[in-house]
């Protein structure tokens, strides 16, 4: 009986303590967690877990929180009662009887909730751990104590932050918070420095104009950023309460290295599951400041890696510590004056600073040299920044080093350093006298072959000085998003002198060149340039070149001397549009060759609506670009199209750009309003691009004098055949029907809403895309008021007159066109005959 008993309680002590281990549901106060036994309390669907997790691989080190259950081998904590203070095995968690969680370690407490009345605790699906008080009101939850790690759901309001683990090389921290201005909120990624009280804020998200009440940034899983500015998250009302499990984990990591992350859980990444990056605030490491504490960060060529280098002033290389700058503008604050301080130059190289850090900002210094002058003549500096602002020179006089320097070309910092002064001593000297005459040769010829190599260094730094210089700005180019400034005489050595002619275009001719590493670039030299001064023209280019999208032509760079005005592109490789949708047999023989397929025709026209309605509709600044047409449509080497020549209207100016493109024989691309002398406004590019959608369809011009009286006026022939429901045999003829049907047509509605007279009618180039994507039905349109016109005058009557006049004009138009222009550009007139 007494051997039956025994089996008994053991039965029931190792159910208890399974029980235990793994506990879901309500937790009621009284229970504990032991981190040398494992026991976790979980949620009811078993998606989070809640204990201590092993933060080495002998599970000797714990830290209280919690992570995804379901993950096999992975315990990621997405909450961390202290993220910097790990436990050891016999650390446990008390939930007391007055409903106090307390963390103790060896009799000492390490962390509490302070609660009480607490009457129950429960893990929910959403990963928060919540405190129950009285009537289940919520006493405490961890949703309101965030550690590195923001849920899907879980809030970051105004009063609460994101905190990082502390940089175990410099020991400054980061921190993710909203931050409150007179009429809006921010997030904003903040460096905290290790040695002050002081921050520095290096990134931030789109603000919240107008804000009134509680507001809170909430990472969703079905919107967990800005998709309109890729800057930022979404914003919206703390008003969720979701306790299902999330279909896909993420998580939004504040990484010890201040960069802010978004992750989620793939099952099949190469035949094994983990955590794949989806969007991170900061592409470029450098771009963080504090990365390497006081030092200065340096990217590799792949511009995603970053090594640093620390300032070390002479006499203290002895000091191994990694807050060698931080301890060195300690050791200054004593005495900054004198001739035991000397400055040293830091080449190419700016500095995160504070306003708390400054002392006085120069704009009158004459001469990079006197910026370091200026610190070293201040008893209260510690360093200085060298720089341009505009065209302006500046000089920043700082008082301490706390949050990192960086890579910039054209930046110098000057940094004040004690001098090593007299190296030898009285022994020195006593030995140095006593073998004098025995070694006199030996420092004589050491001195010698120093010097010569001196020599030799210098000449060779003059000599390859300037051709470093140009790599690195060419490097700059390629990878940076911000236009670069080239010299007139550099880009007459890229383009050999402008020798090669790509073609001539409303605002200029454009040239082939290619830069140090064999990258093919395209040149173009503006003409007619309104009168704008160096500084406004600079401007106008940087808004150009902020324009990033996969269907505009990228502007790398600039040249602004004098009267020379040139714009430097990326190369595309197929060239224009009109080369491959046009017949030409006077150009190119494998003209055959050179027909794009229906498929490729139709991606093309869809590519061009989104690159226009991307500089309408997605841009701070609208831009209307007045010259749509296949000329300059470009093609890349996956035949991608990409929209050239935007913002260059406004730097011609309107008159200017009417009488290039009736010159140039365009002026069937243009709306009624130029004509009636209408404002212009973005539906001008819209008729353009219904003209120039026609064309892709059709692979003819408009107004074709070589065909015959029936359909050389192709817009009124494609809307009989429209209507009549022999669409398709409108597209080109040398696809030889290789075409979709229901792609014809609709092409052809869009193609005739765009050029409607009434200027209300036309659509916006957003919902072009959405027509020609099929996401929306398309009515059929009415016949345009100028075809309409047209077919009433006659069309036999109209052709025969213009065709007399295009006879009389062929002798002109063949002279004046260019080798590199498509033989249809000689078409001169509007749609409407009047």
């Amino acid at each position: 009986m007494v051997t039956l008993l025994r089996y008994f309680s053991l039965f029931w002590a190792l159910f208890f303590l399974l029980l235990g281990s793994s506990m879901s549901g309500r937790i009621s106060p009284g229970s504990r967690l032991l981190a040398g036994q494992g026991q976790t309390w979980v949620s009811d669907n078993g998606t989070f877990a809640f204990g201590f997790a092993p933060t080495d691989s002998r599970n000797e080190q714990f830290q209280l929180g919690i992570w995804f259950a379901q993950l096999p081998g992975d315990r990621t904590l997405v909450w961390s009662a202290d993220i910097n203070s790990p436990v050891s095995k016999d650390a446990i968690l008390d939930f007391n009887a007055d409903g106090n969680l307390v963390l103790t370690h060896r009799g000492s407490t390490v962390w509490t909730s302070n609660t009480s009345r607490v009457e129950t605790a429960l893990l929910s699906e959403t990963g928060n751990f919540l405190l129950y008080g009285p009537d289940q009101l919520i006493v405490w939850q961890s949703f309101s104590h965030p550690s590195d790690t923001l849920l899907p759901g879980q809030p970051l309001t105004v009063d609460l932050e994101l905190k990082s683990t502390s940089s175990p090389s410099h020991g400054g921290y980061y921190t993710l918070k909203m931050l409150q201005q007179p009429t809006s909120l921010s997030l904003a990624l903040t460096y905290n420095s290790p040695q002050s009280l002081t921050n520095f804020s290096y990134w931030s998200g789109p603000d919240i104009s107008n804000i009134t009440g509680h507001v809170s940034a909430v990472v969703d899983q079905e919107v967990y950023k800005n998709d309109n500015d890729s800057n930022g998250l979404s914003f919206s009302p703390t008003n969720r309460t979701n306790n299902t499990p999330p279909s896909i984990l993420r998580r939004l990591v504040l990484e010890t290295n201040g960069n802010l992350r978004l992750y989620r859980w793939d099952n099949d990444v190469n035949g094994s599951r983990q955590w794949v990056p989806e969007w991170a605030a900061i592409s470029k490491p450098c771009d963080i400041a504090g990365i390497c504490g006081s030092g200065i960060c340096n990217l590799d060529r792949s511009k995603t890696n970053a090594s640093c280098t620390d300032i070390l002033p002479p006499g203290n290389n002895n000091n191994n510590n990694n807050n060698n700058n931080n301890n060195y503008s300690s050791s200054l604050n004593k005495k900054k004056c004198g001739p035991q301080f000397k400055i040293t130059t830091v080449q190419q190289t700016n500095y995160y600073f504070s306003d708390a850090s400054v002392i006085l900002n120069y704009s009158d210094i004459e001469t990079v040299s006197k910026c370091g002058d200026a610190c070293l003549s201040d008893c209260e500096c510690v360093a200085s920044v060298y720089g341009l602002d505009e065209e302006k020179a500046y000089c920043w006089v700082l008082r301490n080093m706390e949050f990192g320097g960086y890579e910039d070309v054209g930046s110098t910092l000057f940094v004040k350093v004690v001098s090593n002064g007299s190296v030898a001593g009285g022994s020195s000297n006593g030995s140095l006298s006593s073998s004098k005459g025995k070694f006199l040769v030996i420092p004589i010829v050491l001195s010698m072959i120093v010097l010569i190599a001196l020599l030799f260094c210098l000449l060779y730094f003059n000599v390859r000085r300037k051709r470093i210089l140009r790599e690195a700005i060419e490097k700059s180019l390629i990878v940076s998003g911000a236009p670069v400034s080239f010299s007139y005489r550099d880009l007459q050595y890229r383009t050999s002198n402008f020798s090669q002619l790509l073609g001539t275009g409303g605002f200029g001719s454009v040239y082939k060149g290619s830069l140090s590493d064999g990258t093919s670039i395209a040149v173009k030299k503006l003409d007619k340039v309104l009168p704008h001064g160096e500084k406004e023209f600079i401007t106008e280019v940087n808004t150009i070149g902020s324009m990033h999208h996969m269907n505009l032509v990228r502007l790398c760079g600039y040249c602004s001397e004098g009267s020379q005005r040139l714009l430097v592109y990326e190369f595309m490789k197929n060239g224009s549009l009109d080369k491959w949708i046009f017949a030409s047999s006077n150009t190119f023989r494998d003209s055959e060759d050179r027909i794009l397929d229906w498929s490729t025709r139709f991606n093309v026209a869809v590519g061009t609506a989104k690159g226009i309605a991307y500089f309408h509709e997605q841009c701070r600044n609208r831009v209307i670009h007045c010259d749509i047409k296949p000329e300059n449509i470009l093609l890349d080497e996956n035949f991608c199209p990409k929209v050239s020549d935007f913002g260059l209207a406004k730097l011609m100016g309107r008159e200017a750009s009417r009488v290039v493109t009736m010159v140039r024989g365009t002026r069937g691309y243009l709306a009624p309003e130029w004509v009636s002398n209408r404002p212009i406004t973005v539906k001008a590019d819209v008729y353009s691009y219904g003209m120039l959608l026609l064309e892709i369809i059709g692979g003819r011009r408009n107004l074709d004098m070589t065909c015959d009286a029936e359909d050389f006026f192709f817009p009124g022939w494609a809307f009989k055949e429209m209507t009549n429901g022999t669409a398709t045999k409108v597209a080109d003829r040398r696809m030889e029907g290789s075409v979709e049907a229901d792609e014809v047509v609709r092409g052809l509605k869009v193609a005739f809403w765009c050029i409607q007279d009434e200027i209300a009618v036309r659509p916006t180039m957003g919902e072009v895309v959405k027509m020609l994507e099929g996401s929306v039905d398309i009515n059929m349109p009415p016949m345009p008021q100028a075809v309409l016109e047209l077919i009433e005058e006659g069309l036999d009557n109209v052709y025969k007159a213009m065709k007399s006049d295009f006879n009389h004009s062929t002798s002109f138009t063949t002279i004046s066109r260019q080798p590199s222009s498509s033989r249809a550009t000689c078409s001169y007139s509007s749609m409407s005959p009047r």
